[in-house]
């Protein structure tokens, strides 16, 4: 946005709102349009609200514990997920979710220690390789997600995102 350096907030509400629509009529009404949005950014509620209003069919949310986002999106048809790099995470974030807004993730994104970017795991831990796996995580999570599951009659998908280099780590 040609103003964004003097009006930085409200230049990225009307650039979510471009892509999201851009996004859209590229797609022609074929598959989901998704924004991820970081729990870490300082302008994040404004973000997934202009996301919602724009269009956007899902929103996935990780860089911190996306414990508010069912109330930021309120009713609208737009599906949540959360990034989760442990099964202790999926299940403070589905606990809360389920707790205080009765609703539970539409799927789950799972990131592991090789994931770029990534802020689950400290420094420390990756580079003596005292992380959990991503097959490990998946297994935990799929475990937590069980339950949900049952207690909420559906399907909740999980799709693993990054840390996969090769035809072994598939």
């Amino acid at each position: 946005q040609p103003d964004f350096m003097k009006n930085v907030q409200e230049a990225n509400l009307r650039a979510i709102d471009l892509q999201i629509k851009k996004a859209k009529a590229i797609a022609e009404g074929h598959g989901m349009v998704g924004v991820n949005i970081m729990v870490a950014l300082r302008d994040y509620a404004q973000h997934v609200r202009q996301a919602v209003e724009s269009g956007a069919d899902c929103i996935i949310s990780g860089a911190g514990l996306p414990l508010h986002l069912p109330a930021l999106v309120g009713d609208a048809k737009t599906k949540i997920a959360p990034i989760v790099s442990s099964g202790k995470a999926a299940m403070l974030i589905l606990k809360s979710w389920d707790r205080k807004f009765h609703k539970t993730a539409d799927f789950l994104v799972i990131e592991g220690a090789k994931a770029g970017g990534h802020l689950g795991f400290k420094k420390e831990e990756i580079l003596s390789h005292q992380t959990q796996g991503l097959l490990d995580i998946f297994k935990d999570v799929k475990d937590v997600v069980k339950g949900f599951e049952e207690k909420y009659q559906r399907h909740i998908p999980i799709f693993v995102a990054g840390g996969i280099y090769s035809h072994e780590d598939i």
